[in-house]
Order: C-alpha cells, then sequence, then structure tokens
C-alpha cells in the first residue's frame, strides 16, 4: 500500500510541474518559444472531460508536447490521454498509441477538440476498461496550426511515437512497452510506425501494430481521379494528398497540378471536415479532369514517387502485425488488404489478418474486438515473460 501510494504522489507532483495553459482553443496555440528541443516534451496538460475523453478511464488528460515536424524543426501538436482505473501493473501500464483515421485539417476536426467520442474512441474505451492506458496524437496540423503532411509516413510515425514518451512524462506509472494501432489513414501510420518506431524511440519497447483498413496504394488514387470523368468524393482525398505532400516536398507545387480557378478551393480544406468535403463541397461534385493542369506534369510525377515511397506496402516490419478489415468495407477492400497482409508475409512480418463478414470500413472496429484484445494481450504477457526471464 506505501508503494502504491507513493506511486500516486510521483505522479501527482510531475503532472504539477507541467503547464496547464489556457483553455478552450486557445489551449491548441503553441506558445512562441517552446520549452525544450526534446521529442516528446510534454508543453501544457489539463484534465479533459467530456467530448472526446473516454468515458471508463480514471483520468482523462489533453496535451500539447514536442516532436520533429515535417520539415524538420520542433513544434508542438495535440493530443490525448487516457488513464485505466486501477493500480498499474509492476511495469507500468501497456500502453496503446493510437493514430486516427483521415479527418480533414480544419482544426476543429481533430480528435481531441470533437464534442463527443467517435466510432474510434468507443472502441479505445474497450481497451481503456481492459487496463490498457490509451495516447491519441492528433497530428501535425490537426488541432494546432498548420498543414497536416497527410499521409507522409514518417512524419505521422513521429506523432504516434512521441506521444507515448510525453505520456510517461505526464504519468509516471505508464510504462515502455506499447503498440501501435490505427484506423484507416491511422492503419497506414500504425504500419509506418510499426516499421519504424523502436529506432524514433529506442528507450521504449514497442510490441507490434494493429491496422484497422489501412489505406494503401494512394497512388491508384491520384492515377484514376486524374482521369475520371465523374465527380466523387475520392477528389477532396487528392487534394489533402497533393497539400499535405506540399510541404515536405517542393517539387509538389499546387499551382503546376490544378487548373487556377481550383486554386481557391484549397481553403476549404482547412475549413471543413473530410465527411463535409467527400458529401457536400465543391470537391466533392467537380468533374475530376477539369481539376488538373496539363502542364502540371512534373509536379504530378513528383507527387506520384512520394506516395509510392510512403505507401504501406513497401514497409520492412519486423513486429508482430495485426491487420483486419471488413469484408463490406467500401473505402478499402478487403482483397487488397488480405494481399497487403501475403506480401508482409513473405517478407518476414510476423503477421496476421482477419476479415469480417458484414463489417464496414467504421464497424470493423467494434466487430474485431474480441479479437485484437487477446492479441494485445499476447504482446504484453510475451514481454513480461521475456522480462522476468
Amino acid at each position: 500500500m506505501a508503494v502504491f501510494a507513493s506511486i500516486l504522489i510521483a505522479a501527482a507532483t510531475a503532472a504539477l510541474s507541467i503547464p496547464s495553459g489556457p483553455f478552450g482553443d486557445a489551449f491548441y496555440t503553441p506558445p512562441r518559444l517552446l520549452p525544450s528541443a526534446n521529442e516528446g516534451s510534454i508543453v501544457r496538460a489539463q484534465p479533459l472531460s467530456g467530448g472526446s475523453a473516454l468515458p471508463s478511464a480514471a483520468n482523462n488528460y489533453r496535451m500539447l508536447y514536442e516532436t520533429l515536424s515535417s520539415n524538420g524543426v520542433f513544434i508542438a501538436i495535440s493530443g490525448t490521454l487516457a488513464i485505466p482505473n486501477g493500480a498499474a501493473p509492476p511495469r507500468g501500464w501497456p500502453v496503446i498509441s493510437y493514430a486516427h483515421g483521415t479527418v480533414g485539417n480544419a482544426p476543429e476536426c481533430a480528435p481531441s477538440r470533437r464534442p463527443k467520442p467517435n466510432v474510434e474512441q468507443r472502441m479505445l474505451d474497450e481497451f481503456v476498461q481492459r487496463g490498457y492506458a490509451v495516447a491519441q496524437t492528433d497530428y501535425e496540423g490537426n488541432g494546432t496550426p498548420g498543414i497536416h503532411p497527410y499521409m507522409v509516413a514518417a512524419t505521422l510515425a513521429r506523432d504516434v511515437t512521441d506521444i507515448v514518451i510525453s505520456s510517461r512524462e505526464l504519468d509516471p506509472q505508464i510504462g515502455r512497452d506499447w503498440v501501435a494501432m490505427g484506423h484507416s489513414e491511422g492503419g497506414s501510420v500504425a504500419l509506418a510506425t510499426a516499421a519504424i518506431g523502436q529506432r524514433l524511440a529506442p528507450n521504449l519497447n514497442l510490441l507490434g501494430a494493429v491496422a484497422y483498413a489501412p489505406v494503401v496504394n494512394p497512388e491508384a488514387t491520384l492515377a484514376y481521379e486524374l482521369h475520371s470523368d465523374s465527380p466523387s468524393g475520392a477528389l477532396a482525398i487528392v487534394a489533402l494528398l497533393i497539400e499535405g505532400f506540399a510541404t515536405v516536398d517542393p517539387r509538389v507545387v499546387p499551382s503546376q497540378i490544378l487548373e487556377p480557378q481550383f486554386l481557391p478551393l484549397l481553403t476549404e480544406l482547412q475549413q471543413h471536415c473530410i465527411d463535409d468535403l467527400m458529401e457536400h463541397s465543391a470537391w466533392s461534385s467537380t468533374i475530376p479532369t477539369t481539376v488538373f493542369r496539363p502542364q502540371g506534369q512534373d509536379a504530378v510525377e513528383a507527387l506520384y514517387a512520394d506516395l509510392r515511397q510512403n505507401d504501406a506496402t513497401y514497409f520492412l516490419i519486423s513486429v508482430p502485425t495485426l491487420i483486419l478489415n471488413g469484408v463490406s468495407d467500401m473505402m478499402v477492400s478487403s482483397e487488397r488488404t488480405m494481399i497487403l497482409a501475403d506480401r508482409f508475409r513473405r517478407n518476414g512480418t510476423p503477421v496476421t489478418f482477419k476479415a469480417y463478414s458484414g463489417a464496414t470500413h467504421d464497424s470493423v472496429l467494434d466487430a474485431s474486438v474480441n479479437d485484437v484484445a487477446p492479441w494485445l494481450a499476447q504482446r504484453f504477457a510475451d514481454s513480461a515473460a521475456s522480462y522476468v526471464k
């Protein structure tokens, strides 16, 4: 009892030493000078209730933490942390670092700023109940100012990794063992994290990754939209890709890819969340072939190269990996995901693939809980057994 009490005191002391910052939307505006130049250092944190807080957690926090941006400079980005009820196990709380699906570039679309839990957070609450601490990054450019480097694998994997470091600073009861988990865009990010996360944070112990309906082969989406005469929501996805990769590759210049009259539509990406962009915006009602400049081939080819380089299909992963997909998923086909799993398996990744009849892009999250839970438990049990030996 005395040991547990001392842990609680240490956690409280750590939290008290971290600035809380302003409340409301002002929380997300980073200070002009960051407190350090260390990845994962907390800039500010405060208790979170309601909204996207996980209801089964003993404590929820929102935070700003430092990471290296897509341009190699330190910035502050936002995220949340949920701590389970009860006493932490001897090696500390096991951690799930979660990468969310596509939300768009508007600040209010970031998970930590949403007024209520979404389907991802409802699923994650199941794991808080099972004794996992859950960290959720908003990603660079989601929540905090800036452009989200959409599908830029290494940058987003760094966001997912660094929030584990900051979570341990916020609550010393959090252990070093962690897994990456993500859905859709975040599924691809989880796979990228599986490939490079241990190298990014060698003092932590990355045990595996769970990828729900990971987005792969985005270059095929670009190729289709370049030659499509039918309006669709996928054009908004291509716009996000153009804007996102323009932040990291000077060859990807939106004004060289898009016809001049469509450049003003880029502002919509900072004003609306992805559902509105795909269903109700000008992007969703525009014929794609009218959008792209015939003279912009060099910039388009640069974007193609970037998309291939960041495609999860080509990542080399050595940690155990679980890939899940709904058979009725209309956004990410289970057949394509099965091919991805087979490719990983041939390259030596210890991969498990499961498809769920009747499950859609979103409902696969709930449909798979009873398979994901024992898979996760085994990863942490194996690590604990290895530690004892």
